[in-house]
């Protein structure tokens, strides 16, 4: 059975309007695979995946950080690369005050990190019960975290899991050790393409020790492009080439599901991506 195209779903779902106008809608970047904006009419669509019309409605932004969700219990961000998660020495920038410096607020809280270098979904709890119950749900591991990547190399295995303990040392790189001298670490991948140069990776965290995806893929012998902290020779567009894509899990306030995707930024989109 061949895959329909892009085209194909919009002409389905919109009988009513022409061609022209759904070719209009895509270059104008009105239309969505999967939360990624789509570039071409005849891109193919996987049977689990989502094609969807937006309004190019102009984001909700706090101190410049664009917010993808927020109610009385949380706050979900797309973080950008460059920006702490939370304080660190010699530091005075980071998330966590931009945000409660723009809500006025003293009882926004992390519950999770993103590297400064790597970018997408992040979650804040909004008061100190909320900061328990999803300290609580990601100890549980009740969360589904997407992340991709750009590895150097051409990664033979089309999927896999890397599974290892790690420690931090003393300059606060991390390093691969035994059992009972570090904590567990597992992640799953699946290469959705490969280039003459690099493989383009879908990745789903089991647990989330610092730097955890950078070093199973630099262990593997396939370093993220731009991370020569952990032996990348190569970097395409200035920067870490890892994004936090989605987040997804039952509210536990509401008990309603939710998932909240950050786009994957242009420059990555420009190393031509197929959809996630």
């Amino acid at each position: 059975m061949i895959n329909p195209s892009v085209l194909d779903r919009l002409q389905e779902q919109f009988p009513d309007s022409s061609k022209r106008t759904l070719q209009n809608w895509i270059k104008r970047e009105r239309v969505y695979l999967d939360g990624i904006v789509v570039e071409k009419p005849h891109q193919l669509v996987l049977p689990d995946q989502e094609v969807t019309l937006g309004k190019k409605e102009k984001t909700k932004r706090v101190n410049g950080v664009p917010i993808l969700y927020e109610d009385r219990w949380m706050i979900i961000v797309n973080k950008p690369a460059g920006l702490l998660s939370v304080p660190a020495e010699n530091s005075d920038m980071n998330l966590l005050h931009v945000l409660r410096e723009g809500y006025r607020s003293t009882t926004i809280f992390p519950v999770h990190r993103l590297d400064r270098e790597s970018s997408g979904v992040l979650l804040l709890a909004r008061g100190r019960r909320s900061e328990e119950t999803f300290d609580e749900m990601f100890a549980a591991r009740a969360l589904t975290r997407i992340y991709f990547a750009i590895v150097e190399g051409r990664l033979p295995q089309d999927k896999g899991t890397w599974e290892s303990f790690l420690r931090e040392k003393e300059n606060y790189d991390m390093e691969l050790t035994t059992e009972g001298l570090g904590k567990k670490a597992i992640t799953h991948f699946e290469v959705i393409k490969r280039s003459a140069k690099f493989s383009y990776l879908r990745l789903q965290l089991e647990t989330g020790r610092k730097h955890q995806i950078r070093l199973h893929c630099a262990s593997a012998g396939y370093p993220i492009a731009g991370d020569s902290r952990y032996g990348a020779f190569t970097d395409p567009i200035k920067r870490l080439c890892l994004h936090a894509y989605s987040l997804s899990f039952i509210h536990p306030f509401t008990q309603k599901p939710l998932k909240l995707i950050a786009e994957v930024p242009s420059p990555f989109q420009k190393l031509g991506i197929p959809p996630l």
